[in-house]
């Protein structure tokens, strides 16, 4: 499973001084003559990930992918996190579209991957433009699958909350009230009909989505990004519902998304 970018982040940090991956750079660095300036990854990742235009830059990231290409193993976190500020410039292309930064990231770095274990990359004749490159296609090829999904789950997610009377599973005051929360703190409908789902009617996600994969973690994020939102707008709002009653603001119009 890909993880957060924090979590993602934080583990490139540690690597930097793990044995597996200093031995790994010193075969690389006997192996190719670019890389034999830099005594260790770290230095190799201050270079690199300068906003400086160097003309080794080309020659040294052939270097390392063709010794990834060779032993990725113990590279392959490294490597990941010294495209981070490439992967950022990239998902900022697809900013706005219907995906959470969270699901941006993960479907970034999982085309990232693919992208690098390329065989032919080391061929290619600018092997970090071609990185990006591929990359770039990759995603707008699984962003376009998920967004196409993403718009078939809502009426799927709503059919599912739909009422029962045979089966009641929540009340229409529990529903009206997450419907104004909803509103307030900026969820949409695919949020509102999650959570009434999940938490009101009490289906486990995993009548979804089967356990731990993709989808189920990705409506797992949806939900807990839907309910910090609920949460923070509540902090902000102690006094919401007595203020609300005193001033007669009740309305229909609190459920329209």
């Amino acid at each position: 499973m890909v993880p957060s970018r924090l979590a993602f982040l934080q583990e490139f940090e540690r690597d930097l001084d793990s044995i597996s991956l200093r031995d790994w750079f010193q075969s690389a660095r006997k192996q190719e003559p670019a890389l034999d300036e830099f005594i260790d990854p770290a230095t190799l990742r201050g270079f690199l990930q300068t906003e400086e235009r160097d003309p080794r830059k080309p020659q040294i990231w052939r270097a390392l992918v063709r010794s990834f290409h060779l032993n990725p193993e113990p590279a392959r976190l490294f490597v990941l996190g010294l495209l981070d500020p490439a992967l950022d410039h990239l998902m900022d292309k697809f900013a706005g579209d219907d995906l959470d930064e969270e699901d941006l990231w993960q479907e970034t770095l999982t085309c990232a991957l693919a992208a690098l274990s390329n065989p032919r990359l080391p061929a290619r004749p600018e092997v970090l433009a071609g990185l990006r490159l591929d990359t770039f296609y990759q995603l707008r090829r699984r962003l376009g699958r998920e967004l196409s999904r993403a718009r078939n789950l809502v009426p799927l997610l709503e059919e599912m909350s739909a009422p029962s009377r045979s089966q009641p599973r929540d009340t229409p005051d529990e529903v009206t009230v997450l419907a104004r929360l909803c509103r307030r703190a900026g969820i949409g409908k695919e949020g509102f009909a999650l959570i009434r789902l999940t938490r009101l009617q009490q289906t486990p996600l995993t009548e979804l989505a089967p356990n731990r994969s993709a989808m189920y973690e990705r409506l797992r994020r949806r939900r807990a990004t839907a309910e910090r939102r609920i949460e923070s707008w509540l902090l902000a709002h102690p006094a919401w519902p007595r203020r609300k009653r005193q001033q007669g603001l009740e309305t229909d119009a609190d459920l329209t998304f």
